[in-house]
């Protein structure tokens, strides 16, 4: 990575990506394939999975990890295989594709996420956005934490070797995507699709982000 540019650091789920992905991965997904394993109706197979993930916690960091689930049930695929299969439901947030390809050219641009490193790497690759990453940080297979907390964030730092300051983060989850890398001492902006909220830290779309980001440098 190039110590010229400044760094920002994208969310993934619900800043780039919208939840169908996930949604079709584990409420479709592996309900499908417990009921093969099971020999249950696939409707069945969501109700007790469902209880399952309620009973888990998303406290816990197994409540995440694909490779958790299909191991506790023995289930006939990979995580890998499992997430090529729901592929074509990834999509991302119309300003997404403009605001990447044109802040790329003049900045460093990372993905740090909670979602672990192989839905990290379909979502990119599907989307065709890969190429304009340097990095990928994950919290739950990076930290093992399952949340994005401020450490996780200064493990960022330290990796980049970069001054926080530095970097700029942006995401759709207030406590995680702004106030931790705050905390870290990391520039952060909260992404609240649509508000009509002005406050500073907020914006309504990547495009009103690119904005500030533009307009601070």
């Amino acid at each position: 990575m190039t110590n010229d540019k400044k760094v920002i650091s994208f969310d993934l789920d619900g800043t780039i990506v919208n939840s169908n992905f996930a949604d079709n991965v584990w409420l479709h997904g592996l309900p499908k394939y417990y009921a093969l394993e099971n020999n249950i109706s696939e409707q069945k197979a969501q109700v007790l999975l469902m209880q399952e993930y309620e009973k888990m916690g998303s406290d816990n960091r197994e409540w995440y990890d694909l490779r958790y689930w299909i191991s506790k049930y023995n289930l006939a695929i990979t995580p890998y295989e499992l997430l090529k299969e729901y592929e074509n439901t990834i999509s991302v947030y119309e300003d997404v594709k403009d605001v990447i390809k044109t802040l790329s050219k003049d900045f460093d641009l990372i993905i740090s996420s909670g979602a672990m490193k192989e839905f990290i790497e379909v979502e990119l690759t599907k989307t065709n956005l890969k190429k304009y990453f340097t990095d990928t940080f994950s919290s739950t297979s990076d930290t093992q934490t399952v949340k994005k907390d401020p450490a996780f964030y200064l493990m960022i730092v330290y990796h980049l070797k970069r001054n926080p300051s530095d970097i700029t983060h942006i995401g759709d989850n207030e406590q995680y995507d702004y106030i931790s890398p705050k905390k870290a001492g990391l520039n952060a902006f909260y992404l609240q699709r649509n508000s009509s909220n002005n406050a500073d830290y907020i914006v309504s779309s990547l495009f009103d982000f690119e904005k500030k980001i533009r307009s601070s440098y």
